[in-house]
């Protein structure tokens, strides 16, 4: 039901509404006119319009004189300057361009790009690997001030080796056959006079000496000679000693996303032609783990000691990854190891494939004379030979892939071509990579390492740890800054600091540095009745004293509980100059007690069906700190470093007879015959290494 109200309230706007508005619009007209009649009129009359207008034109129009003006112009303040005369004096005065030119050099901006340069951002490295290791490195010798000991010992000149009497082979033997027979048919023809072999060994001599001056360039005075051997024995210095120095390690690898850096250069730098990161260092840092089991505060590494080494390095060990991933100030060189062996210091996806594949085994049929042409060949085994051998693949004129190996390629050559000593030598695919399109351009100093490639390597090597202690290690990169003391940058940019530091990189996982003669459970022995429980233990005993050479050698010990592990035992310890194996008596006691064993066969249950279980061998050792520590063989027989020192002092006793030429680990088997060419026997004679031996097998 309506509100009576509101009903009265509609009826009475529908009846006098439009009334109301009418009242109201003529109110307003009534007040407006009103309004308007009481202004005041304009007094302005036609006649003062005209009057005023002909007196403005007749102040245009009036012509005034000159002194007039000028008098008019001085009481402004306003005098004549002679300008005339100024310009003709000034066009008698020379200009320099040097006064005008600009401070900096004009460049072109990049489409979309401005001039104005930031701080590129820097990232952290990623894929973080420890690995501990021990051995002897070739170092030079230091005195208390850290320089380099000169070698005063007096040294016998090396005495010249009897030559070997050659034995004549297929190629020899075919080819120079050739040459007798067809010289000897020429000496049966026509006899030649004393005075025209002298008139042709005479011509044959100035031809020679014409070839060779045409190779040369410049002069070629005594006095330049002087000078030059001069400057070489100035450079070389006197000779400084050598020694082996037993070293513990912790190597960490990882990859830095070059790429990426690259990308955030140019964004910051607006010139790719400069966009380059020159890379300072690796700034490394460590946490120790403390008795509580908690870790340390990070600290830095102690550099001094690491560069005491690094720096002091008179041969250094392969690299198996090429130079362009290889960023010079962020991985640390290997030093040249005369005992033990490198493991664990290459990345494996930037090492190249042919590297990583192991040689196939030579075709001994080769060798005997079969159908690649061996000693006993027949016809084109000198050719054969000489174009890389084991049935021409590689070898000098190149492969089947077109890589090829200068003198001679692995398996005769190497089907594919790769793994020839050259190649090798440049760093796998090349040394310089691919690392440098793009570069140059620009005023800025850009003669540093320069690559192209997504991902590199970056290594540090801490020669400082302490042993029985674990760690953990990260890693920051440091590079130069690109806007040091320049003044295109923003506001905000530093240009003051020398070096720029990115961000701290993820931690390694834990790493142990293991004692020097560090047990390890590796079975039981059953109780009898003279005897309770023995455990077997596996001794790894270092020996980083010079004397010894930093060697490392495994050996088996039992003992039960209340013994000490480990005793004096004469070991075969290998040598790396060849000679062969060393016996010497090496002291493998750990100072550490069995307190308690298990382990052994347990029997089953009776009733129960089947043999006795075999469990594994457990033993509570006191240290000589006092602290207790638990062994498994579950653990210790499964250890990688472990397992590692056995099978490279395997493999050193075995190649003792050898001079060392590399030092990899027990993961790079065959490595050294891999990169020389891989898979030949010696080389030349069996047409498996090409061009005097060097190819296909190697070094013998």
């Amino acid at each position: 039901m309506a509100n009576p109200t509101v009903e009265k309230l509609k009826d009475l706007g529908l009846r006098y509404g439009d009334k109301a508005a009418v009242a109201l619009m003529s109110l307003v007209f009534v007040v407006c006119f009103g309004m308007a009649v009481s202004k005041k009129a304009i007094d302005t009359t036609p006649d003062e319009i005209k009057k005023a207008a002909e007196s403005a034109d007749s102040n245009i129009g009036r012509r005034r004189e000159q002194d007039a003006i000028i008098k008019t112009l001085e009481e402004g303040g306003i005098k004549p300057t002679n300008f005339a005369m100024q310009v003709e004096e000034t066009s008698k005065s020379v200009l320099v361009a040097d006064a005008f030119k600009p401070d900096r050099e004009w460049v072109t901006p990049e489409p979309g790009a401005g001039l104005i340069r930031d701080t590129p951002v820097l990232i952290a490295p990623t894929d973080l690997f420890a690995y501990p290791g021990r051995g002897g490195a070739l170092v030079y010798a230091l005195d208390e001030q850290g320089n380099r000991i000169p070698d005063t010992e007096k040294k016998e000149a090396p005495k010249e080796a009897p030559r070997r009497r050659r034995r004549r082979s297929a190629m020899s033997g075919g080819m120079g056959g050739m040459g007798m027979g067809m010289g000897g048919a020429r000496k049966k023809a026509r006899r030649k006079s004393q005075a025209e072999l002298e008139q042709e060994q005479k011509k044959e001599t100035e031809e020679a000496k014409r070839d060779i001056a045409a190779k040369l360039a410049g002069p070629d005075t005594p006095a330049a000679k002087e000078e030059q051997e001069k400057a070489d024995s100035a450079d070389k210095g006197p000779a400084m000693k050598e020694i082996v120095k037993g070293l513990r390690w912790v190597a960490i690898t990882g990859t830095l996303d070059h790429g990426k850096m690259l990308a955030n250069y140019r964004d910051a730098l607006k010139n790719p032609a400069v966009a380059y990161p020159h890379y300072a260092r690796l700034d490394l840092e460590r946490q120790t783990r403390q008795k509580d089991g908690s870790w340390s505060d990070w600290e830095a590494v102690d550099s001094k000691r690491n560069y005491d080494v690094i720096e002091n390095l008179p041969e250094e060990d392969d690299e198996l990854t090429p130079e362009n991933v290889r960023p010079e100030n962020l991985v640390d060189p290997l030093p040249f190891l005369k005992s033990g062996l490198w493991e664990k210091v290459h990345i494996a996806s930037l090492v190249p494939k042919e590297k990583k594949e192991v040689a196939p085994p030579p075709n001994m049929g080769g060798m005997m004379g079969g159908g690649y042409g061996g000693m006993s060949g027949s016809g084109g085994a000198m050719m054969q030979a000489m174009m890389g051998g084991g049935g021409g693949k590689g070898g000098m004129m190149g492969g089947q892939r077109g890589y090829g190996a200068m003198m001679g390629g692995g398996s005769g050559g190497g089907t594919s071509g790769y793994g020839s000593m050259m190649q090798s030598m440049m760093g796998g695919r090349g040394m310089m990579g691919g690392g440098f399109a793009g570069a140059g351009g620009g005023t800025e100093d850009t003669n540093f390492w320069k690559s192209e490639e997504k991902r590199v390597m970056i290594r540090a090597l801490d020669f400082t740890p302490e042993p029985d202690n674990d760690y953990r290690y990260r890693v920051r990169i440091v590079v130069f800054n690109p806007n040091h003391n320049r003044d295109d940058v923003n506001h905000d940019v530093d240009k003051k600091a020398v070096e720029l530091v990115g961000p701290w990189s993820a931690p390694t996982d834990e790493v142990t540095m293991p004692p020097d003669a560090a047990p390890y459970a590796m079975g039981t022995l059953p109780a009898n009745p003279k005897s309770d429980i023995k455990v077997r233990f596996q001794v790894i005993r270092f020996d980083p004293s010079e004397a010894a050479g930093g060697v490392t050698v495994p050996s088996i010990f039992d003992a039960s509980p209340g013994e000490v592990i480990g005793e004096v035992r004469t070991k075969d310890v290998p040598v790396s100059d060849g000679s062969g194996k060393k016996t010497k008596s090496i002291d493998f006691n750990t100072r550490q007690i069995v307190i308690d064993a298990a382990g052994g066969l347990m029997p089953l249950p009776a009733g129960m069906p089947g043999a006795a279980l075999q469990r594994p061998a457990l033993a509570l050792l006191l240290k000589p700190d006092g602290s207790v520590m638990a062994h498994n063989e579950a653990d210790d027989a499964t250890n990688e470093v472990r397992k590692d020192i056995e099978r490279n002092y395997a493999r050193e006793i075995k190649d003792s007879s050898k001079e060392r030429k590399n030092s990899m680990g027990s993961g790079y088997g065959g490595m050294m015959q891999m990169m020389m060419g891989g898979g030949g026997m010696g080389g030349g004679m069996g047409g498996y290494g090409g061009m005097g031996g060097m190819g296909g097998g190697g070094r013998r």
